[in-house]
C-alpha cells in the first residue's frame, strides 16, 4: 500500500450506510456519560469499553453493546452523541450517513424513563447542529430486534408486537430524518419471513427496507430478506458467497451489500481478512459498500476499513473511488442529492488523481 494512501482515504468524500449510533460513541463521550451516571450499577462495567474486547461470538458482543445502550438516558445524551458522531464524520470526510438506532430497546428494555419524543428531540437537535457546524447529513434507520419476537419451542411462536411498535416510531419520525426500518440481532432461529407484513406496510408508507442478513446465518436468511422483506439493501450479506444462485440474484438486481470487514473478523465469521469473501464478492459483480458497523467497539473507523481492504486485496485508489461512489449510489438519497454528492467525489478525483 502506498505510504500516502491512508491520507488520501481520509480526504476522499464518502458515505457510510451501516453504522450503529450506540456503537459509534467515542471514548471521550463514553467517559463523560460514565461520569454522569457513575451512581448507576451498569457504569462500573464501562471500563470494558475503554479497551478493545475480544468477542467469542455474537452473544458476547451483545453484552457489550447493551452497556453502550444504557449510556443514553436523556434527550441531551442523544443530542451529544449524535453531534459528536457528526464531528467524527467530517474528520473522515464522511459527507452523509444512514445510522441504525435500537429505538425499541432504549424506550422499553431498560429502566430509563425515556419517551419516544425525548429521543426524537435529542436526535434532531444533534443532527441539525452537526449539519450546521460540520456540513454533513445524517438520516436514521430504526432497527427491529428480531430474536425478541420468538418464544417457545418446536415450533417457535412469533409475536409481531415489537416490530409494529418500531414501525409506528419510524412513521412518526419520517419528518425528522427516519428513512427506513431494519432487522437486527442474531439471525439464528429468527428468520426474516414472519416480518413480511411489517416491512410491506413500511414500504407502502415510504420507508426503506434495510435488514441485516447473511451474517450469523447463511444464504437462506438473505433469500428471505430479498423475497419476503423486499430489501432495498442488505446489511452484511457476506454469506451470499455460499450460494451461486443468490450471487446471480444480487448481481442481476444490483441489490447492495453493506459490508463491515473488521466487524466480521471480530465476531469470528472469518479467521482473517485474507479469508474474508470481500474480494470475491466484489470481483463477481456484487454492488458493495464499505462500512464500520460499531467503530468504538471494534476499534476501526470507516477510513480504517478502506485501508484494511486496500492492504488485504491490493486495491488501488481507483478501486477505493469506486467504493466511495457506491456508497452514495446505494444510499436512500433522492437522485438529485446523490448527483450532488457524486459531484464532490468527481471533483476530488480530478484534483488528486492528477498528482498521483
Amino acid at each position: 500500500m502506498k505510504q500516502n494512501l491512508f491520507e488520501l482515504i481520509k480526504t476522499l468524500p464518502k458515505a457510510e450506510l451501516h453504522i450503529h449510533l450506540e456503537g459509534a460513541i467515542s471514548s471521550a463521550v463514553i467517559q463523560k456519560l460514565a461520569q454522569k451516571y457513575s451512581h448507576l450499577e451498569f457504569a462500573r462495567e464501562l471500563e470494558k469499553l475503554q479497551n478493545l474486547a475480544t468477542f467469542k461470538d455474537f452473544k458476547d458482543f451483545r453484552s457489550y453493546y447493551r452497556l453502550c445502550m444504557q449510556l443514553l438516558r436523556s434527550a441531551d445524551d442523544f443530542a451529544l452523541v449524535t453531534y459528536e458522531y457528526g464531528r467524527d464524520m467530517i474528520v473522515q470526510n464522511i459527507l452523509y450517513s444512514e445510522v441504525y438506532i435500537s429505538i425499541y430497546q432504549h424506550i422499553h428494555l431498560f429502566n430509563k424513563s425515556l419517551s419516544f419524543s425525548d429521543i426524537l428531540d435529542g436526535l434532531e437537535r444533534g443532527r441539525q447542529k452537526a449539519a450546521k457546524d460540520f456540513g454533513i447529513e445524517i438520516q436514521w434507520i430504526f432497527g427491529i430486534p428480531r430474536s425478541r419476537h420468538f418464544s417457545g419451542n418446536s415450533p417457535k411462536v412469533f409475536d409481531p408486537t415489537i416490530a409494529a411498535t418500531v414501525l409506528e416510531y419510524a412513521l412518526q419520525g419520517q419528518e425528522y430524518g427516519v428513512i427506513g426500518i431494519g432487522l437486527g440481532g442474531n439471525e439464528v432461529n429468527a428468520p426474516p419471513h414472519p416480518f413480511k407484513d411489517i416491512f410491506q406496510k413500511a414500504r407502502k408508507m415510504g420507508l426503506r427496507s434495510i435488514p441485516h442478513a447473511g451474517e450469523t446465518s447463511g444464504a437462506n436468511s438473505i433469500w428471505g430478506a430479498i423475497n419476503e422483506l423486499e430489501a432495498d439493501r442488505i446489511c452484511h450479506g457476506v454469506r451470499a458467497i455460499e450460494d451461486k444462485k443468490l450471487l446471480k440474484e444480487l448481481i442481476d438486481r444490483q441489490i447492495p451489500l453493506d459490508i463491515c470487514p473488521t466487524s466480521n473478523l471480530m465476531l469470528n465469521l472469518y479467521p482473517s481478512i485474507k479469508e474474508h469473501p470481500f474480494f470475491e464478492l466484489d470481483k463477481s459483480g456484487v454492488l458493495i459498500t464499505i462500512n464500520s458497523d460499531d467503530p468504538s467497539l471494534f476499534g476501526s473507523s470507516l477510513c480504517d476499513e478502506y485501508a484494511v481492504i486496500a492492504r488485504a486485496f491490493n486495491y488501488e485508489i481507483n478501486d477505493l473511488l469506486r467504493f466511495a461512489k457506491n456508497s452514495f449510489n446505494a444510499s436512500c438519497l433522492a437522485i438529485e442529492a446523490k448527483e450532488n454528492y457524486l459531484y464532490e467525489v468527481e471533483k476530488w478525483e480530478k484534483v488528486n488523481l492528477s498528482v498521483l
